[in-house]
């Protein structure tokens, strides 16, 4: 059983497996033992809702979001085959994939249905199997030579202070970038979004509502009196900074080099049609494309 296979510490917040241990914050932690004490059933939203967050009033999206950095956090331990899988419309499991009780009575039954069907219609098998294979080639030829394959060019330009608000050394920045940013828009590179980030929404939440491929993030602070620009470039499906360039704002500050390549990785960024990550890479820090991406951010 699943729950025998997975040791919980409630002091430590700790799990482990496999001779994995698993450190986990206060709500993963809950939300992995309530999925495991279900023994590999699939547990509602309303019953996740009742016993990680004591009845508290939790969206669709907060859940969603958890079940997100639960996921992450065990990818990044290097525990394979723990997998948490989203039932439509009911709503998680917890299953050990390389194990084979992970299959319900109910699936099993239903896979000897398959075979039986194929055994006996062995022509008709053939011919499906044909129709699938020719269907499955034709997807993959027409978008590997599609000419209009689609590139969400959707950038956000968000402020951590309002811009009529912005000291006017920083103001005269912010109109720099935001005059080339609106240049590249002329040029139908891309499509500038001037929005607002909401405190009270997750930032992949809110990309995912209003269709961002990018952020560009203006932050102004001040350390030890002296005024920062930080301007970074943001892959907002996850939240994740892809290069952040640092300006100490001074009277005789010339930031054209540095906003020309920053604007030159924003669109290498664009132009790769690398941004449409796939959920492995979204769940994987540490996937190969995360690099990439940083490359192309950083271009020489």
């Amino acid at each position: 059983m699943l729950k025998k296979s997975l040791s919980f510490n409630n002091i430590e917040h700790t799990v482990t497996y496999k001779d994995h241990v698993l450190s986990l914050n206060p709500l993963s932690f809950k939300l992995l033992k309530v999925l495991a004490d279900a023994n590999e059933e699939t547990v509602s939203i309303n019953t996740i809702a009742s016993q990680v967050w004591q009845n508290s009033a939790v969206s669709p999206e907060t859940l969603k979001q958890r079940v997100f950095v639960l996921r992450k956090s065990i990818t990044e331990s290097g525990i394979d085959g723990l997998v948490i899988r989203s039932i439509r419309g009911e709503g998680y499991r917890l299953i050990i994939e390389d194990n084979l009780n992970n299959l319900r009575p109910q699936e099993i039954s239903k896979n000897h249905d398959y075979l039986n069907f194929f055994k006996t219609h062995k022509n008709a098998a053939r011919i499906i199997i044909a129709l699938l294979f020719i269907t499955i080639s034709a997807v993959v030829f027409l978008k590997a030579h599609s000419k209009h394959n689609y590139i969400n060019n959707r950038i956000a330009l968000w402020t951590n202070v309002d811009q009529q608000q912005l000291p006017k050394s920083t103001a005269r920045i912010y109109t720099i970038w935001h005059q080339k940013l609106s240049h590249e828009m002329a040029k139908g590179k891309i499509n500038l979004i001037l929005s607002n980030r909401q405190k009270d929404m997750l930032v992949p939440i809110q990309a995912r509502k209003n269709r961002i491929a990018l952020i560009s993030y203006f932050e102004v602070i001040t350390q030890n009196q002296k005024i920062i620009v930080n301007l970074s470039i943001v892959e907002p499906k996850t939240a994740t900074i892809l290069r952040t360039d640092s300006l100490e704002v001074l009277p005789n500050l010339n930031a054209e080099n540095v906003l020309k390549s920053h604007l030159k990785g924003m669109l290498e960024l664009i132009s790769s049609g690398k941004l449409n990550l796939s959920k492995q890479h979204k769940n994987n820090s540490k996937d190969p494309i995360w690099l990439h991406l940083k490359q192309l951010a950083n271009p020489k």
